[in-house]
Formats: C-alpha cells, structure tokens, sequence
C-alpha cells in the first residue's frame, strides 16, 4: 500500500470512527507486517529444502562419478549446504518467535522484527558475494593446474585440450569474468526477490506508522 493510499484510509476512517481510528490502523499494520514475516519464513524453508536437496544429489554423483576433482568439490558445496541449513533454520526458529511475540507495541515489535531480517539479508548478501572470488580462485587454480602438469586425466577435466593455447586460455578469463559479474547481478536479485522485498514492506509500515503518530 502506497503512503498517499494509506493516508486517505486513515482520514476516512478517522473521520468516521475518531475513538477507534488509531487502533484499526495499528492492527491493521500488525497484520501487514505479519505477511510480510510469513512469506520471508516460507522462503527460508524452501531454501532449506533446497538445501538438502542439493546435498542428496551431489552425495549421489559423488558415490557414481570417479572424479576425485568433483568429490573434494563436492564435499566442499555439501560443507556450505549445511551451514546454511544450520543458519536458516536458526533464523527460522528466530523470526517465528519475534512472530509469535507480536503483542505489546506495534512500534517495538516492528522495529525489533525489521533489525532481524535487517541482519539476516546484510548476512546473506556478503556471504553469497564472498563465494564469487572464491568460486573464480578455485576455478583458476584447477585451470592452473591442468595447463600446467598437462593432467587432464580426472573425468573432471576431460573436455580440456591437452594443449590449450592462448586463445583457449584468454576465452577461458573471458568467460569467468562474465560468469562471476552475471552471477553477482544473478544473486542480488535473487536475495532481493526473497528477501528484500519483504524487508522493504516492513520497513514501509514502520514509516506509515511513524507517519501516523505525528
């Protein structure tokens, strides 16, 4: 709901029930807010979920794939998958008690909520962003090393020449560079799409509220 839109809703209903028009207003954020919560825990769940499924099909193709490259890899990625399962489903368990807390002042309870959701989208984004240097560093030793030594016997590296030249090898820094750049932009709009969005719908009833009582 827009500012103007709710400051028309709350001079109508000022007008019409002044004893009861701050109150109605109050709830009324409470509930917005509340929204806002549920749909942020639901995505938590959903990448939990997700998690776990990335877990099971990596430890799959693990056990199947005689790569030894994609099964340091790949324990890597589980590693990652289950600290972020551990941290999102503290988070959950965080934001369903600050939800089932909401009595008291709205104001307290949305500020409160809005520091924590605040924190965990500030945590996520430099987490993700850190990943990109990392996953380039990993990629360029692994490239290092197979121009190197030559060694592309791992399944891994089978589908690099055994002699790459340097139009191979500036295609390849060409290509990572894009890959991290869309990955960064990939990913801001993903954490945004989750769990920015709501952050901003909470913080916009934190305004209209303020707007309220002045």
């Amino acid at each position: 709901m827009e500012l103007d839109e709710f400051k028309a809703l709350y001079q109508s209903r000022f007008e019409q029930v002044p004893q009861k028009s701050g109150a109605d207003l109050e709830d009324m954020l409470r509930r917005r807010s509340s929204s806002a919560v549920e749909r942020i825990l639901r995505n938590l769940l959903w990448e939990v979920g997700a998690a776990f499924v990335i877990v099971l099909g990596l430890a799959f193709v693990m056990a199947t794939w005689s790569s030894n490259i994609f099964r340091w890899l790949g324990l890597g990625v589980v590693l990652l998958s289950l600290v972020q399962v551990i941290a999102f489903s503290w988070q959950y368990q965080q934001l369903k008690a600050q939800l089932s807390r909401a009595t008291g002042s709205v104001r307290h309870h949305l500020q409160d909520t809005v520091g924590i959701v605040s924190r965990f989208v500030r945590l996520y984004y430099r987490y993700c962003m850190r990943l990109i240097p990392v996953g380039m560093v990993v990629g360029g030793l692994l490239g290092g090393y197979a121009g190197v030594t030559g060694n592309t016997t791992d399944p891994a590296l089978a589908a690099l020449p055994e002699n790459s030249g340097l139009v191979f090898l500036l295609g390849s820094l060409v290509l990572a560079v894009a890959l991290a750049i869309g990955t960064y932009f990939m990913l801001t709009w993903y954490i945004q799409r989750l769990y920015g969005r709501y952050l901003d719908e909470l913080n916009a009833c934190l305004r209209d509220l303020t707007e309220l009582a002045s």
